[in-house]
C-alpha cells in the first residue's frame, strides 16, 4: 500500500500497550533512498509527562521515532513497542525529547 505525507500526518500513535501517544506531524526522508527513516509524533500531555518531554504551554513536547518501531499504519500508527520500552528505541537525540 502507498501512503503520502497527507495520509500519515495527523494520525493517531498508538504503543503496543494500547496508550495514545499523539499524533504524527512531520515525517523524516533519507535523501539519498527517499525512503521514509522516522517521525516525529506531537505528544499527547499525559504522554509527555509520562516520557518526561518538556512542553510549554505553547509548544506541544515531540518525540522522533524510527520506522523499525511501527508494527502497521491503518486508521492509527501501531508501534510494536510499550511506553516503557519507547525509550530504548528513540534516537539519542529524541530521547530527551524535543519542544518543536
Amino acid at each position: 500500500m502507498r501512503l503520502s505525507d497527507k495520509s500519515l500526518v495527523g494520525l493517531v500513535v498508538v504503543t503496543a500497550d494500547g496508550q495514545a501517544l499523539g499524533e504524527v506531524s512531520v515525517l523524516f526522508i533519507d535523501s539519498q533512498t527517499w525512503h521514509v527513516e522516522a517521525f516525529q509524533v506531537k505528544l499527547r500531555r499525559g504522554a509527555a509527562e509520562q516520557l518526561g518531554a518538556s512542553r510549554t504551554l505553547f509548544h506541544a513536547g515531540t518525540i522522533e521515532i524510527p520506522l523499525q518501531a511501527v508494527q502497521s499504519v491503518g486508521d492509527a500508527v501501531v508501534l510494536s513497542v510499550s511506553v516503557a520500552e519507547l525509550h530504548q528505541v528513540l534516537p539519542s537525540a529524541s530521547a530527551s525529547a524535543s519542544t518543536h
